[in-house]
Parts: structure tokens; C-alpha cells; sequence
């Protein structure tokens, strides 16, 4: 058993169901959790708005803002760091004598060079960094093929999970977290300490937030869903229920999810949500499979004969509602000023920009990562791979 063991926080806010954290707290005598606000995710693009916008970076403090104070009740604290996590986390294990350092596996391309970089920072400490792949309804290693070969289609995947799918048991909380003392636990970031000026919400107020319950509002918004009356449509129930949002920031597991929908004598709802969680594994597997080509306007198709316009003036119109559309309009205007669209909303405008507006696709596909709550590289950018005919069917 490791005497002290770091604990890294990244899209897992949550303490149920969290392996990664689970296993520290049962690994050492005492851990450090720690979360980073990097500075370069709120950067603005070269098309001159944020990588991450004014709502989605007050949600992610209004998550962690909760992930503290569920800490708190474990009897531990939640340090609060602002910087490049591969130095922050690094230092702070190495100041403090940790054995390890913990955290979830991402699988993006910045995400995986900043454990890259961790490490080899880590690695003059002769500290040791282990990743928990948590993110997915099914690990990587229960797959019933390799990464290389995975199904051309959503179709072929979902017939080919479903016909083996055996998901675990959902993990207790930690009973107890136990923190060093004397460590400098820091505070909560401002909008404006991360770069974000109140003007950029749109109307020059503070955005609206959510309570800051979050992981507790995740599991009551499930809830509520299972219990409605609501139908779903067209397998879009994560986005349209609004538990995509949770699922994103990591306040709740797809396990958790798949186990209470299980639950659920509702035969819709059930298959609804559990093609969803299918679809949203099959988009990380495509960004695993595919890496950097689904992030380019050929996309995983490598189609280099289509090509759209790199037109500011006309992709500004799109973003600032002033395209000759009115229902886009519409849809833009509600895109920025709440964060959301629904599934076939969201259709609509990334096939009005890439399709009859013929602008760069990749273009929208970052806009749509600066302003939605629920941005997930792998869903948001497979879902616009598709719209512009460059993705996997």
C-alpha cells in the first residue's frame, strides 16, 4: 500500500462510481485530490471566440464547486489549481511525497499528450502514474474485437454489443478520504480569473448557473426522466433528457446510467437509452480508432474530394444568427444564449453551415465545442464527421 497517492480529477466529477478514485482511496493512507483549471482551454480560436465559452467553463465550477464539497463530507478537501496540469500535478507529487499519481484515461489528442507530458515529469520523481479507462459504458479490454477492426457502422457495432453486453456492478463512494495536513487548498476561479469577461455571455449579466449540486442533480435528472411520460424519438434520449450534460462533466457513468435504465420496466425508454450509450462508446472507439483524421474537414473517411469554403464573413453570419434562415437564426440565438440544442436542432444548423452555406465543417464543429454544455470531443465531432459525409455511417 503507497503511503500517499495524488489524485487527479479531470471529467470524473463525481465520487460514485469512480474507479480511479475508489482504488486510491483503498490503495493509500492518504490522497491529494487535486483539479486544474488549464488557462489554455479558454484561449480564443483563430476564429476569435473561446475554445471554451462563458457557460460551459461556469458550469465546470459549478461542478467542481460541488465535487469539493462532497469531498468535504468524506472528510477530505478538493485543492484547487490554475495552469498546465502536467507541471501542477507533477510538482504537487513530488512536493509531497506521493507514490502515485491516479486518473481517468482520455483519449483525445491533447488530452493524451498532457498525460504524456505528466509522465515524463513524473518520471524524474520516480513517481509512478496509473490511468483508469472510465468513461465508456464497456472497457476497452471486454471488446469483442480489436480497435482496428471496429465495425464500419453503428448498426454493425450496436448488433455486435448487444448480443454480449454485461456490464459490471456500480461502485460504492469512498467511505472515507483522508488528506495530509497543512496543504494549500486554493480557491474557486472566476470567469473573469480565467480570461472570460461577463460581456461574452451575451447579455452582460453573470450567466445563470446551476446550484452547484451538481453530482446530485445528475442522478434526480435521470431520475426524473425515467419516470416521466415522456417518449423518446429517433434514439436521441442523452441529449434531449438533458443527461448528456451530466455525462460530459463525468457527474455520472454511463454504468450508472445503463444500471437505472436496466431498472426501468419502460421496453422504449430502455432501448432508447441504451443505444445511446451504445452510440456515444461507438463515437469514443471511432476517436481512439481514427485519432487526429476526425478532428480534419476529410474526417475518418479521408473524402479529400469534398471541399467547403474557408468564408469568415459568411461563417460569422451562421454564428451570429444573420444567416437568410430564420429557423437557424432562431437555433443560433438559442445555441448561445443556453448552451443547448436539442439532438435534431443541432442537426439542423451543422447542416445548414456545411451543406447549403458550404463552410468549412470543422469551423461549426468548434463553435459547437465553445458553446455546449455537453461538448464531448468524440460525440460532438463524430456527430459533425457525419453531417458533413466524411464520418462512419
Amino acid at each position: 500500500m503507497a503511503d500517499r497517492i495524488v489524485y487527479w480529477f479531470r471529467n470524473d466529477l463525481r465520487l460514485l462510481d469512480n474507479e480511479a478514485l475508489l482504488s486510491a482511496c483503498n490503495s493509500s493512507d492518504e490522497i491529494i485530490p487535486v483539479f486544474v483549471f488549464d488557462p489554455r482551454q479558454y484561449e480564443k480560436t483563430r476564429l476569435g471566440f473561446r475554445r471554451t465559452g462563458a457557460l460551459r467553463a461556469q458550469q465546470l465550477i459549478d461542478c467542481v464547486t460541488d465535487l469539493r464539497e462532497n469531498i468535504r463530507k468524506k472528510g477530505g478537501d478538493l485543492l484547487i489549481r490554475t495552469g498546465e496540469p502536467e507541471k501542477i500535478v507533477a510538482q504537487l507529487a513530488e512536493d509531497h511525497h506521493a507514490g502515485y499519481v491516479y486518473c481517468s484515461k482520455e483519449i483525445a489528442p491533447e488530452e493524451t499528450r498532457i498525460e504524456s507530458s505528466l509522465s515524463k515529469n513524473l518520471k524524474t520523481g520516480n513517481i509512478d502514474i496509473k490511468l483508469f479507462w472510465m468513461d465508456t459504458l464497456v472497457h476497452a479490454t471486454e471488446l469483442p474485437f480489436p480497435i482496428s477492426k471496429l465495425p464500419g457502422s453503428f448498426e454493425a457495432f450496436s448488433k455486435t454489443m448487444q448480443s454480449s453486453l454485461d456490464i459490471e456492478s456500480i461502485l460504492p463512494e469512498p467511505a472515507q478520504i483522508n488528506l495530509p495536513a497543512d496543504l494549500e487548498m486554493g480557491r474557486m476561479p472566476t470567469l473573469a480569473e480565467l480570461g472570460i469577461e461577463i460581456e461574452e455571455v451575451g447579455t452582460g449579466q453573470e450567466p445563470e448557473t446551476i446550484k452547484p449540486i451538481c453530482e446530485e442533480e445528475a442522478i434526480r435528472s435521470l431520475s426524473r426522466y425515467l419516470a416521466s411520460e415522456a417518449d423518446p424519438i429517433d434514439f436521441h434520449a442523452l441529449i434531449d433528457s438533458g443527461i448528456s450534460r451530466w455525462l460530459s462533466m463525468g457527474c455520472l457513468s454511463p454504468k450508472y446510467v445503463y444500471k437505472a435504465v436496466a431498472a426501468k420496466s419502460d421496453s422504449a425508454k430502455k432501448q432508447s437509452l441504451t443505444q445511446d450509450l451504445l452510440e456515444r462508446d461507438y463515437f469514443h472507439w471511432t476517436l481512439l480508432r481514427y485519432g487526429p483524421r476526425i478532428f480534419k474537414p476529410s474526417g475518418v473517411k479521408h473524402h479529400f474530394a469534398k471541399r467547403w469554403d474557408d468564408d469568415l464573413v459568411t461563417f460569422r453570419k451562421w454564428t451570429d444568427s444573420q444567416t437568410d434562415d430564420a429557423q437557424v437564426n432562431d437555433l443560433m440565438r438559442k445555441l448561445k444564449s443556453q448552451g443547448n440544442l436539442f439532438s435534431a436542432e443541432r442537426w439542423i444548423a451543422a447542416e445548414y453551415l456545411a451543406n447549403t452555406l458550404n463552410i468549412n465543417w470543422t469551423w461549426g464543429a468548434m463553435y459547437f465545442e465553445s458553446n455546449l454544455k455537453d461538448y464531448e470531443p468524440s460525440v460532438s465531432w463524430s456527430k459533425w464527421n457525419k453531417v458533413a459525409g466524411v464520418g462512419q455511417d
